[in-house]
């Protein structure tokens, strides 16, 4: 029998990603520097988004959008159990509680009927996972009239059965870009969406409350 360790993903860094690092590194300008609204900018229109905030990590995006939604202390958001750990962590990060539904057996993401059911007077938000890159059914969950959290941190190529890509809804949603992900910046994540103040308001908490012109927002 082999001992030979099967790693994880093999991320595919080549000559053009090296160079571009380089570049970067020989700026001078190491964070929140111009390439970063180009990144945004490109990757919001590859999903046909209004908006999209560069952040450290998946998790770091769900925390930015739960607490941009008005999730907060004594809320309940109702998500999946079959998921990496950040989706229910985030809520708690929140002082939320996190509310486990049942998952679909066939797709097994979270069932929109379960979903319904866990819904209560304290429910603030939806948090759906669209796990290992397929898509949740979105228009059952927007039925609910709840504030929706997309975490489509596994799920950028994803396309729903209309043919529109994951993420390009308006809810605010959530892509990793960890080293096994489709795309990877070592670490980081992206937070994509429509309303323009939740953009001002992520971009902003993202740097310690800071404004756009580097001052800080009231």
């Amino acid at each position: 029998m082999s001992n030979e360790e099967i790693p994880l993903a093999r991320p595919v860094i080549g000559a053009p990603e090296e160079q571009a690092v380089l570049e970067v590194l020989r700026s001078g300008q190491l964070s929140l520097g111009p390439r970063l609204p180009a990144f945004e900018q490109a990757f919001a229109a590859r999903l046909g988004a209004a908006h999209a905030s560069a952040v450290s990590s998946g998790t770091a995006g769900l925390h930015l959008a739960l607490r941009a939604v008005g999730v907060s202390d004594g809320d309940e958001v109702v998500t999946s159990p079959f998921s990496f750990v950040a989706s229910a962590n985030a809520v708690v990060y929140e002082r939320a509680r996190p509310v486990f539904a049942d998952i679909d057996p066939v797709t097994l993401n979270l069932d929109p009927q379960a979903a319904a059911a866990a819904v209560t007077e304290r429910t603030t938000a939806l948090l759906p996972v669209h796990i290992f890159g397929y898509p949740a059914d979105l228009p059952a969950f927007e039925a609910l009239g709840l504030p929706i959290v997309e975490d489509a941190c596994e799920a950028l190529g994803g396309v729903h059965a209309d043919g529109s890509p994951v993420g390009g809804r308006g809810n605010p949603s959530i892509f990793g870009f960890y080293a096994n992900k489709q795309l990877t910046t070592g670490e980081g994540g992206m937070v994509v969406m429509r309303d323009p103040a939740l953009k001002e308001r992520i971009d902003s908490e993202r740097n310690q409350g800071r404004a756009a012109d580097m001052g800080w927002l009231d």
